[in-house]
């Protein structure tokens, strides 16, 4: 018996001397993290349709990276030289656009190289590249003032388009891929037929000051605008007429404005007083109480494809998701970015989410960690 008690004595005393583990902490179950933290300069980020990959830039770099793990999904794309201003997929994600201060360039996403030789046609840099969603044209936005209309398919040259008087900043195709709307540092937007590169309308004026924002509503019947002051204007696509009257929002200038997908319903940000405020887009009247919370202004916003769900991304370094039925913030706001939120993509079926900042970071967040009950947060992916 006494020989037992000296070995277990023995063995206690091992054990206690012996190294311990180190455990890490473990979140608490409303604690709302990231579920991968990716490097990505300049809020550049795009994502390929079937939204199963996305995107971003880092020192001359495209690298390419799971949206449901944040891991290295297919070959990086190396050697581009210059600043990268935007980045895009075609419609099958099949290639990737680049466009920045070096020109604008296409490679193959699935194994990084070279799809073509560099596209040539601007002089200077390319500020912004989009494709159309029917998949037949790319579009790009030059600092010569000039957009250019090229066939996606081949890469080619189709069109060039002329009028503004300083750089074209951006460019944005109506869903259905029949308009373009372009805006320039000469505080003008302008409309034009892609496949005839033709002008439709006289150049459109928002206010005194510079264009922020642009934004087809989803069924193409409205074009709206904003810039410097608190005053948001409406156009017909097809003809480039003014269409009803414009919205005066409570504070301005104007950075961002969204369209709801089958709720009739506009997003604005407003930069005098961090807020964001919704309007129903056939009386332009609000449509519910304005979302405040934000202590910088807003200029990322989205709304999500199903249910009542709009995220907006502020200079405050913070995200928020707000139910836009009843105007309620939904959970805490999302915090890690240390600089302003410059972007953000709600991933097909809206249960990710992508945010990128000015401090070099691109964050995948899971929209249900912030949407469902804190007990029944999961913490797995």
């Amino acid at each position: 018996m006494a020989t037992k008690r000296r070995l277990a004595l023995i063995w206690l005393t091992a054990a206690l001397i012996a190294p311990q583990p180190a455990f890490a902490a473990m979140p608490e179950p409303d604690d709302v993290r990231p579920r991968a933290v990716v490097p990505g300069e300049n809020g550049r980020i795009a994502v390929r349709p079937d939204g199963k990959v996305f995107a971003t830039v880092t020192a001359g770099t495209v690298r390419q990276w799971s949206s449901v793990t944040g891991e290295s999904a297919e070959p990086a794309i190396t050697g581009i030289t210059g600043t990268v201003h935007a980045l895009e997929y075609n419609s099958d994600g099949k290639l990737l656009a680049v466009a920045g201060e070096s020109g604008v360039s296409l490679w193959e996403s699935d194994s990084g190289k070279r799809s073509g030789t560099p596209l040539v046609g601007h002089v200077g840099g390319v500020r912004s590249v989009v494709f159309s969603a029917n998949g037949l044209w790319m579009a790009t936005a030059g600092d010569d003032g000039t957009a250019r209309v090229w066939d996606s398919s081949t890469g080619r040259a189709a069109y060039t388009l002329t009028g503004h008087t300083g750089g074209v900043r951006s460019v944005v195709f109506s869903r259905d891929g029949k308009r373009l709307v372009t805006a320039g540092v000469d505080n003008t937007v302008r409309l034009w037929d892609p496949a005839t590169g033709r002008a439709v309308g006289d150049p459109l004026t928002v206010n005194p000051g510079p264009v922020y924002a642009t934004s087809f509503s989803p069924d193409g019947r409205l074009l709206a605008a904003s810039g410097g002051s608190n005053v948001v204007r409406f156009w017909n696509p097809a003809t480039g007429e003014p269409a009803g009257e414009p919205i005066v929002t409570n504070s301005g200038p104007v950075y961002a404005l969204t369209f709801s997908i089958g709720k009739k319903l506009l997003a604005t940000s407003s930069g005098g007083n961090h807020s964001v405020q919704l309007w129903n887009t056939r009386t332009r009247e609000p449509a519910a109480a304005t979302l405040a919370g934000h202590t910088g202004p807003v200029r990322a916003m989205r709304f999500g494809r199903v249910g009542n769900l709009l995220v907006t991304g502020s200079d405050d370094g913070t995200v928020r998701l707000w139910d836009t039925a009843t105007g309620r913030l939904e959970g805490d706001p999302l915090t890690g970015h240390d600089g302003k939120v410059w972007a953000l993509r709600i991933l097909p079926g809206g249960k990710r989410l992508l945010t990128a900042a000015a401090d070099g970071k691109v964050r995948l967040w899971r929209t249900a960690d912030v949407t469902a009950p804190r007990a029944a947060r999961s913490p797995g992916r």
